[in-house]
């Protein structure tokens, strides 16, 4: 069956919107990005995480065999990724599950969120240099589920970063390194299944009902509705906290989940301390949207690993966001023009 992969530049921006058949729409995927998934995979520091999976071959294989089993279009993915791009499958295995291993490049992303009178949601998508110039806004488009829009990184599974769908669902995910990995599915995987969830409920079931070898901390809205939740995943282990009203915010460090699970970077720890600190009365987008740029923004200087390849803020109320790319001015759009892949809509 026929895929179809169409970039388009809205302003600064690269966007790739992808239609058709799961396997046929990642082949596809895979080959026309296949020069920036090489790029990728060239310039990620590899030999920690390829030596900690020769180290840990039985942990590396039943978190692979738990991913494929539990997550099998998840998995079915980026097996057909690789196969399109031509790389070999390993090797992007390996990429994407760096921070379940416990060997990635540095922990990143700050969420901020305000419930009030706009409800706001805002995600700073922090990650290595090698991303810069070439990670972009992916929206999925596969038959039979929900549209999908993200930051994709080449090479990784759709879902590590931002989501936004057409079920109005929104949501940033933060980083968190875990001190012992679990032989249980991997995030990427369950980060991208439950994107076929239909409300921000659904989507909380689904990650307290999976296990995750890693950790990650989703902020999650939907397009009509006020609240908030936070949700921390690591293992078998899950904390939700439903914001009702105020200002909430998440580094790379578990805030509800018991502190011996993760181990917390500096780094982080100084961005938390900023958050803390931050006391917006009825901010509006722009206010969160300049926090982020500013207070909490990231340059891979000083000894700090990563940068802000991108920030997001959407108002829930009416599905408005704004996203602003690293240097670039900002573009705007609703989210579920982006999700559907509406390019006329957006600019």
């Amino acid at each position: 069956m026929v895929a179809t992969v169409v970039e388009h530049r809205i302003g600064d921006v690269r966007w790739t919107v992808v239609r058709g058949p799961r396997e046929a729409a990642f082949r596809e995927l895979g080959a026309y990005a296949a020069d920036d998934i090489r790029t990728v995979l060239d310039g990620l520091p590899s030999w920690p995480v390829s030596a900690r999976a020769r180290r840990s071959p039985v942990l590396f294989r039943a978190i692979e065999s738990a991913s494929q089993v539990e997550h099998p279009d998840a998995y079915a993915e980026l097996t057909a990724l690789a196969a399109g791009a031509g790389v070999p499958f390993d090797d992007l295995l390996l990429a994407n599950l760096r921070g379940d291993l416990g060997t990635g490049d540095g922990t990143g992303c700050t969420d901020l969120a305000w419930v009030g009178s706009p409800s706001l949601l805002g995600h700073n998508e922090d990650g290595s240099p090698v991303f810069d110039g070439i990670g972009r806004l992916l929206t999925l488009l596969i038959d039979g589920e929900p549209g999908v829009c993200v930051w994709w990184y080449p090479g990784f599974v759709p879902a590590n970063t931002f989501t936004l769908t057409t079920h109005g669902l929104v949501w940033g995910i933060d980083s968190v390194d875990v001190v012992a990995s679990s032989p249980c599915a991997g995030r990427h995987f369950l980060a991208r299944s439950a994107q076929r969830a239909v409300t921000v409920a659904e989507a909380v079931s689904l990650l307290r009902s999976h296990a995750s070898a890693g950790g990650f901390a989703y902020t999650m809205g939907q397009v009509g509705s006020a609240g908030v939740t936070v949700v921390e995943k690591a293992g078998h282990e899950t904390a939700v906290t439903t914001v009702d009203s105020g200002f909430s915010w998440h580094t790379n460090h578990f805030r509800q989940l018991p502190p011996d699970l993760d181990a917390a970077a500096e780094e982080s720890l100084d961005r938390a301390e900023v958050c803390a600190h931050l006391a917006p009365v009825a901010p509006d987008a722009k206010w969160l949207a300049d926090t982020l740029t500013n207070d909490v923004h990231r340059d891979a200087s000083g000894g700090d690993p990563l940068l802000t390849l991108s920030t997001l803020v959407t108002d829930l109320a009416d599905g408005t966001v704004t996203l602003i790319p690293r240097g670039g001015a900002p573009l705007r759009g609703r989210v579920a023009d982006l999700a559907a892949g509406n390019v006329s809509a957006v600019g």
